[in-house]
């Protein structure tokens, strides 16, 4: 009798069974791969949409959040913000920020493609900038971020705890002047895209 033999899957299948057949001897599994930089940040900062969710019509459209922990400060006090940000386009969207990261470390003194703006009352809209301090706890390997947002993700950023999603905010900005302050955020990464999120209200009191 003729046996016909079995078609060869190839070393992907080989991989799939290492861990059933290691287990079949008594053998602990092999550890898995350790996560790139990349797929930590991604894991970090980013969620899933809902399974409602839909994309729009256009390829490039992100939707931006901007939240205050509280819209009340003392004067000689700072705030405490956090940007919640969803692709809602049709192509995924990259963020690239050299160390120090906004997202990450709440630094504008990096490249990152992140701006806020600051209008004081009854002054004008400024673009709050770099403040050195703040740039030296931003260190390592991982200090930057190179993330890709798929559809329908959110990229979050990080906040000052594991419990805690708000950060106080770090520029080189005076909230001295008593009266109602207009914030925002705008995301431009230099390619002629660009998103501009709510304008939040923020009051400094004596």
């Amino acid at each position: 009798m003729m046996t016909i033999p079995l078609p060869r899957r190839g070393p992907r299948l080989a991989l799939l069974l290492l861990p059933f057949l290691a287990a079949c001897r008594g053998e602990p599994a092999p550890a898995p791969a350790p996560l790139t930089a990349e797929q930590k940040d991604h894991k970090e900062l980013s969620r899933q949409p809902s399974e409602e969710w839909t994309p729009s019509s256009t390829p490039r459209k992100l939707n931006i959040l901007f939240l205050l922990d509280k819209n009340r400060i003392r004067k000689g006090e700072t705030f405490r913000y956090r940007l919640e940000m969803q692709n809602l386009g049709q192509e995924p969207l990259a963020f690239k920020e050299a160390a120090p990261s906004f997202i990450k470390d709440g630094s504008l003194c990096g490249s990152g493609d992140i701006k806020l703006y600051a209008a004081p009352p009854d002054g004008k809209e400024t673009l709050l900038t770099c403040k050195p301090a703040a740039a030296a706890a931003a260190k390592g390997p991982d200090a930057g971020l190179d993330l890709l947002l798929e559809p329908g993700e959110y990229l979050l950023t990080r906040g000052s705890g594991s419990k805690d999603n708000f950060r106080e905010l770090q520029a080189k900005f005076s909230f001295a002047a008593l009266g109602t302050y207009r914030l925002k955020a705008v995301y431009a990464p230099g390619d002629g895209f660009r998103a501009v999120s709510n304008t939040v209200t923020l009051e400094v009191v004596p």
